[in-house]
């Protein structure tokens, strides 16, 4: 095994955050697009996954220290994953993307399949046992919200629609060596806001991986909500092992219907033995903090993404890595 430690960067420009993470052994960094306006009139030049937005990205990180080796962010894409007849012109968006992290030697993208939605926290500012703030999920908030805007679509349309996207991005994929990371649901609920789901189970995902074969289909293993899929989250690494392409290190306690996110440590899932499968099937993808509390007197960009939290929680990773150093 080896520990590819990254952070995700969600500064736009440079940060005393990224002075902390190169002084506490991070060297590596998982980008986002870069949206911001280059001036005051906020004109738009280039779209941020074409290439010179990219470099320009790539450099002021790498000026910081930092390596840029993955990017967890798209292009729009629900016309593709509604499967309108505008997903052609998002396609050529994700060819574009992908071509241009090949040219600068980026080597994962994290993507997710979530109609209508992404990620959501019902309750972003929970007060902890010890007064820390943490982000929840109740589904029984969400019983009267209407539809996104975006509309409904069925589970077979979705796999329909993913099966066309793999069919048509894997080779551009594989010739530009970029390996696809796909994220789980979140939360992996069968249906949200009345939008069918499809990426949230361990079953789910055997059926990604055999719908297009290739060596650059895998899996962003997202602790988090995969924990929310199965008792034994050990065994599931195992399982997918080589087709585990990036880490998210999380946990948090509750069900998929109802559940808090944790500091590390303090949630439902043994790390421990996860830190032993990952040791087991020789894990040598990328591994990230994700979705940490808020301590006290710390700041925050969005909710789960704070600093004290986050610094926590690498040092939590590194010492259970420790172990077979």
């Amino acid at each position: 095994m080896e520990l590819n430690l990254a952070e995700i960067i969600l500064e736009s420009k440079p940060d005393k955050f990224w002075k902390i993470l190169r002084q506490i052994g991070v060297n590596n960094a998982v980008g986002v697009l870069p949206r911001a306006y280059t001036d005051w009139r906020n004109s738009v030049e280039d779209y941020p996954w074409n290439y010179f937005p990219l470099l320009k990205y790539k450099n002021m990180l790498e000026e910081s220290g930092l390596n840029l080796i993955a990017i967890e962010d798209n292009p729009p894409m629900e016309n593709i994953i509604y499967g309108t007849n505008q997903r052609d012109k998002e396609m050529e968006y994700i060819y574009k993307l992908i071509e241009n992290m090949g040219k600068l030697n980026i080597k994962i993208w994290c993507y997710n399949w979530m109609a209508g939605n992404g990620w959501c926290r019902s309750r972003p500012d929970i007060i902890g046992k010890n007064g820390e703030y943490v982000s929840g999920f109740n589904e029984k908030d969400i019983e009267n919200v209407e539809p996104p805007l975006t509309g409904k679509i069925t589970s077979d349309q979705l796999w329909k629609n993913l099966e066309y996207f793999l069919e048509n991005i894997m080779p551009v994929a594989e010739d530009n060596d970029v390996k696809l990371a796909m994220h789980p649901d979140d939360p992996p609920l069968k249906n949200f806001r009345g939008v069918d789901r499809i990426i949230n189970s361990i079953e789910s995902y055997d059926k990604l991986l055999n719908l297009k074969k290739s060596e650059y289909n895998g899996i962003t293993l997202c602790q988090g909500n995969f924990t929310l899929m199965t008792d034994d989250l050990p065994s599931v690494i195992r399982h997918f092992g080589q087709k585990i392409f990036f880490v998210h290190f999380r946990d948090v306690n509750g069900d998929k219907h109802n559940f808090q996110e944790t500091l590390v440590g303090n949630g439902k899932t043994d790390l421990k033995k996860c830190m032993d499968a990952y040791n087991d099937i020789d894990y040598r993808g990328i591994m990230r903090v994700d979705h940490t509390p808020t301590l006290e007197g710390d700041s925050e960009i969005i909710p789960g993404y704070s600093y004290s939290g986050r610094i926590y929680s690498i040092g939590y990773l590194k010492g259970l890595y420790s172990q077979f150093k």
